[in-house]
Order: structure tokens, then C-alpha cells, then sequence
């Protein structure tokens, strides 16, 4: 069974895009009566829940409620809009409808109950709970499988302060599950999300050793499985153990840059060299560069170099923005169409799939920081050239 959430950019739709339904070869009636009846609908409480278990009926209730925005889009009004949808959808959850409803209301409940408590309900996280448990005394198939999902969100979500033992366990755990599922069964997508998740979440956690792990693992167990698309998923998850990898060794980087010319990164030998992916379009990318060119000013005649990889697909338009943002660096763009965007060569080589991206090299020409973005870009600068000299303007 593959979970069907409710979208939470439904839940907190700003605009809501349905009609609303009407009987069918309704005998004619005259104005006032058809007046009557439009304004007796529009009175009408949105949140009441539909009497009777009518699959049809309910589940048409459920799809509205979820296209459903808060009429007042302030901090009070989320709250109050989002305290009429748990009640609303508790009742359907609690009437004695078919398994596919009850699924349905169970996981909108659980989103909708994550949103009050990040509004500040203290009473959400304890009927979270109280859901949770009553699932688990639920005997139903569908019901228990959702549960075993729920809980492995949960313990993914947790890996940060999971223990080693308990990392790898999971670690195992979804790569035995991802083993016996065959690519033609419905829970495939489930199982190989599942596993890039643990892997995505031990490297978004800084734990280069233990993704390294899940990634090989899971390649391993990927490429036994045929299946053309499957091979690429393979070759993206090589090319991320490659880049963690990096740490402590040689990064390869060498290509042509924007306006002309070749670069290869030994020209900055005995350099401390920040290797930036980067593209015009990423906000990300754009927020980091006052940061970026500050420190690039301050190290910069110490030794600080930076070359960025751009993951843009016009030169011209790149060009300008490097000429706008007086950008005192190069970056390497290639110009054939193919290996422009996410498609760019040093990208698909070291398995990046986010932006910006960017690693650190030493004086040694060795890998020290995956991750030399804000405050951690200063602190591996310290480190590798020291502190920098505080201004006359800032002494003052």
C-alpha cells in the first residue's frame, strides 16, 4: 500500500479551487424558493461532516476540506481554521466507514495535528499520540501497514540522535525490505524512497561514514534489479558515495570558464580553494554571496581562492549576473547544451543534487569541508589561514 497524504500545500491552500456541488434534474421552483435555497447553503457550517457513512459522500467532504484555506491568515486565524479541521475530520475517523475513508482521515488528522503544534496547540502533540496508539490496536491489514510506515518516518526523522547501533540498524533494515521487494510490486516506489531518505537524511546530518554505508548498500542491492531506470538511480547514488568520499582526499575540477579560458584546480595549488556549485536561478546560492564575497576579501590576499560550477544554462544571462554582482572569481560553465544544468559534468561526477554545494580545499589539495557554506566557510578559514586582522573602522 502506497500512503496517500493529503498535500500539505492543500491543507494551506491560498486560494480554494472548487465548485460546489449541486442536485442533479432538481424539479424547476420559482426565484424566492431558489433564493431561499442559495442562502440557506451559503449559512451553511463548511466544517459540518455530512450525516451517514456514503463513501462517495465522505470522501468528496475530506477532498474540499483539504482544499480548504484559512479565511484569516494570521497566526489566530491558522489556529481557529485548523481546530474546526481536526474536529471535522476526527468525526469522520470515528464513524463506522470503510477502511479507504478511515485512511484517508487518519493521515489528513496526523498533518493537520503536526500544523497546530508548530502554531503553538500544546494539546496537539498529546492527541498525535493518542492517535498513534489507537492505530496500533487496529487490526486491519492496511491499518498496520500505515503504522510500520509512520513509525520508520519516525525513527529516519530521528537519525540524528540515533546511536550507531541504532543507525545501522535501520541501515539493514530498509535494505533488507528494499532486497525482497520486486520492482514490478506496488510498494517498490515506497521501499526505494525509504532508502534514499536514511541515506539523504545521514548525509543532510553530517554523517559522511554512515551515508557512505546506506548508499553503497543500497546501490548494491539496486543493481541486481533490472531495470533501466533503475541503473540511473545506481549511478547517482555511486557518483554521491564518490563526493563523500572526498574528505581528506583530491577533488578532480577542470573545465572551461564563462567569457573563455580553462581552468584545472592544481592552478591554485598550495591555495585554499572553495569549490562553489552554484547557478543564477538558486535563491540559496544568491543569499550566500554577500557572505561568501565578504570572506573572499578578507582571505583573499592570505590565500583564499574561489572557483564556482555553474549549474546555469545561459552563458550570456550568466555573464551579466557575474558582471552585475561583481563577482571577482570565475566559474566553470561548459557550452554544449547537454552539460549545461544538472546535467554539468563535475556535478553528475560527484553526485550533487542540491544547490548551492560547496567544498573546501587545503593548501595541501585535500578535501576538509563538504559543507563550507555561512558560519562554517569562517571557521574552516580560521583554521587553515588564521584569524583576520580587525579593521580600523570596525575598532571604532
Amino acid at each position: 500500500m502506497s500512503l496517500r497524504l493529503f498535500s500539505l500545500a492543500l491543507l494551506f491552500a491560498v486560494t480554494v479551487n472548487f465548485s460546489t456541488a449541486s442536485a442533479q434534474d432538481a424539479p424547476a421552483k420559482e426565484a424566492s424558493d431558489k433564493e431561499a435555497v442559495k442562502e440557506s447553503e451559503e449559512k451553511k457550517d463548511p466544517f459540518a461532516v455530512p450525516e451517514g457513512t456514503d463513501e462517495r459522500i465522505l470522501d468528496l467532504f475530506l477532498r474540499r476540506l483539504s482544499r480548504m484555506a484559512p479565511e484569516e491568515r494570521t497566526p489566530e486565524g491558522i489556529l481557529q481554521h485548523f481546530t474546526k479541521l481536526d474536529k471535522a475530520i476526527n468525526e469522520v475517523a470515528s464513524r463506522e466507514v470503510s477502511e479507504d475513508i478511515y485512511l484517508n482521515a487518519i493521515q489528513m488528522r496526523l498533518q493537520v495535528l503536526q500544523i497546530l503544534a508548530q502554531f503553538g496547540d500544546n494539546t496537539a502533540i498529546v492527541k498525535q499520540t493518542k492517535l498513534l496508539d489507537q492505530m496500533k490496536r487496529d487490526e486491519r491489514p492496511a491499518v498496520k501497514e500505515l503504522v510500520a510506515q509512520l513509525e520508520l518516518e519516525q525513527r529516519i526523522n530521528g537519525l540524528a540522535a540515533a546511536t550507531p547501533e541504532e543507525k545501522q540498524a535501520l541501515i539493514d533494515e530498509v535494505g533488507k525490505k528494499l532486497a525482497e521487494t520486486k520492482i514490478d510490486s506496488p510498494n517498490f516506489g515506497d521501499q526505494l524512497q525509504a532508502a534514499m531518505q536514511v541515506a539523504r537524511s545521514l548525509e543532510g546530518n553530517g554523517d559522511e561514514k554512515n551515508a557512505i554505508v546506506a548508499y553503497k548498500k543500497y546501490a548494491e542491492i539496486l543493481s541486481k534489479k533490472d531495470h533501466p531506470q533503475i541503473g540511473e538511480v545506481v549511478k547517482r547514488m555511486e557518483s554521491t558515495v564518490r563526493r563523500l568520499n572526498l574528505l581528506g582526499n583530491s577533488i578532480e575540477v577542470a573545465g572551461p570558464t564563462v567569457g573563455g579560458g580553462e581552468f584545472k584546480i592544481e592552478d591554485f595549488q598550495g591555495k585554499v580553494v572553495l569549490v562553489d556549485f552554484w547557478a543564477t536561478w538558486c535563491g540559496p546560492c544568491i543569499a550566500e554571496l554577500p557572505n561568501l564575497k565578504g570572506l573572499y576579501e578578507d582571505y583573499h590576499d592570505k590565500g583564499f581562492e574561489v572557483i564556482g560550477i555553474s549549474l546555469d544554462e545561459d552563458e550570456e544571462a550568466l555573464m551579466a549576473f557575474t558582471k552585475e554582482k561583481d563577482l571577482p572569481w570565475k566559474s566553470i560553465f561548459f557550452p554544449e547544451p547537454e552539460e549545461q544544468g544538472w546535467d554539468n559534468p563535475i556535478a553528475r561526477h560527484y553526485g550533487i543534487s542540491g544547490i548551492p554545494t560547496a567544498i573546501l580545499v587545503n593548501q595541501d589539495g585535500k578535501v576538509v569541508s563538504l559543507q563550507a557554506r555561512g558560519e562554517n566557510l569562517k571557521v574552516e578559514l580560521v583554521k587553515l589561514l588564521g584569524p583576520v586582522e580587525e579593521k580600523e573602522s570596525e575598532k571604532e
